[in-house]
């Protein structure tokens, strides 16, 4: 799954965010990061779970813009 900021200075918050949820993310494109979970999961579950959250983290950052992007 990828995730777009609009701000590139969110991007290492949102990061260390999802890593400390066991996620991996890496940066693959300007304010651009792929997602992908440790463990094995299903994808609509994963899906799920990065939409709530990103949700978490806006409510932790509310200048803070993040949405999945297909």
């Amino acid at each position: 799954m990828k995730i777009r900021v609009h701000e590139a200075g969110d991007l290492n918050s949102l990061v260390a965010f999802l890593k400390e949820r066991d996620y991996l993310a890496d940066e693959i494109g300007p304010n651009t990061i792929e997602v992908s979970r440790v463990s094995s999961v299903r994808h609509d579950f994963i899906r799920l779970e990065l939409d709530l959250l990103i949700e978490a983290w806006r409510a932790a950052h509310p200048e803070g813009r993040a949405e999945l992007i297909e």
